[in-house]
């Protein structure tokens, strides 16, 4: 969708996220940030625009994985003109994490975002802990914060780099080669002099618990060689792209030459939203209401909620129903 773009969402709960976000939005952000990847998780992309409605149904943070289903939809779909229903059912605890939705659409610094015609985009907000809408203060609009590229950038690669299958083959290999060499070692010119092969010195347990430190050892060794290796061979290509490519800061940083913060026109997003306050969704009536060829049902969020939509997709009453679910637990 966005080749050269990765999107992250963090949820400002706790000390350091919190400190992320006076970073970010301090009067003279930063122009760049290093960040560790850990994933990705959850099952692989799968084809949305093969169902005639696309049901989604999100709790709390859980709606995160459908705001980058929701703009690869509206993305393909002006290409495709086949016509699709999408239903996201987002439950919230309080009217504050509204804002969330404004990230639905795709962001777009020349052109605001639209949506093809025969892509129909239905939305209900629930908010469960609120009777009716807080108007003590009006809630800003979503902030974009554009980074400059660097000289140095790299597409991103696990830990091993792009070859990592044949790096892990050379770490299985090698610890077997250390964990050999060790034992053999031990063995040879320590536990035979001593124990003569009576096992009375060096019972079984002892050489079993001695042969699981040598096979940890030769493991955490060949892994961490191979990640300094990689780590220094990395950091020799980002200095030789940066000596080819002249200084980092000359770069232009492909939306504009400073950082640009921008207001997101979310009006065509406001009028797609119904939201409903101190009220729960009652998903069994919903899903069972919707009408279609091809239905593909999406759950993500608390496990509760993920169940009860299995139990409603499972229990016979629709046919032709595709369930998914989405987890961010292992």
């Amino acid at each position: 969708m966005e080749e050269d773009t990765m999107s992250a969402i963090v949820k400002c709960e706790g000390s350091w996220t919190k400190k992320l976000f006076d970073l970010m939005s301090s009067p003279s952000p930063l122009d760049s940030l290093q960040v560790s990847v850990e994933g990705p998780y959850g099952p692989a992309q799968t084809d949305f625009l093969r169902h005639d409605v696309l049901v989604m149904i999100s709790g709390g943070s859980g709606i995160t994985p459908f705001i980058s289903i929701i703009k690869e939809v509206i993305i393909s779909s002006s290409q495709n003109q086949k016509n699709l229903k999408l239903i996201l059912i987002a439950i919230f605890k309080n009217s504050s994490h509204l804002s969330t939705l404004d990230l639905l659409l795709p962001l777009s610094t020349t052109t605001p975002p639209t949506i093809p015609n025969h892509l129909d985009i239905q939305i209900e907000a629930y908010i469960t802990r609120e009777t009716k809408p807080t108007t003590v203060q009006k809630p800003e609009p979503v902030r974009t914060v554009w980074f400059k590229p660097r000289g140095s950038d790299t597409p991103i690669s696990p830990v091993l780099g792009p070859h990592g299958w044949l790096w892990l083959a050379a770490i299985i290999s090698a610890s077997f080669l250390v964990y050999l060499l060790l034992v053999g070692v031990l063995y040879q010119y320590y536990v035979y002099p001593m124990d003569h092969g009576t096992n009375l010195v060096f019972p079984y347990h002892t050489r079993a618990l001695l042969n699981l430190l040598f096979m940890c050892f030769g493991i955490g060794v060949s892994a961490s060689a191979a990640f300094l290796w990689n780590k220094k061979k990395m950091a020799m290509e980002a200095n030789k792209k940066i000596l080819e490519t002249g200084d980092s800061s000359s770069l232009g940083s492909g939306h504009d030459d400073h950082q640009e913060l921008e207001s997101f026109p979310a009006q065509s997003l406001n009028k797609m939203i119904n939201t409903h306050y101190c009220t729960r969704p009652d998903l069994k009536r919903i899903i069972t209401e919707i009408k279609g060829s091809s239905v593909g049902v999406l759950a993500s969020g608390p496990k509760t909620l993920r169940h009860d939509v299995a139990a409603i997709c499972s229990s016979g009453l629709l046919s032709d129903v595709t369930f998914e679910s989405n987890s961010f637990n292992w």
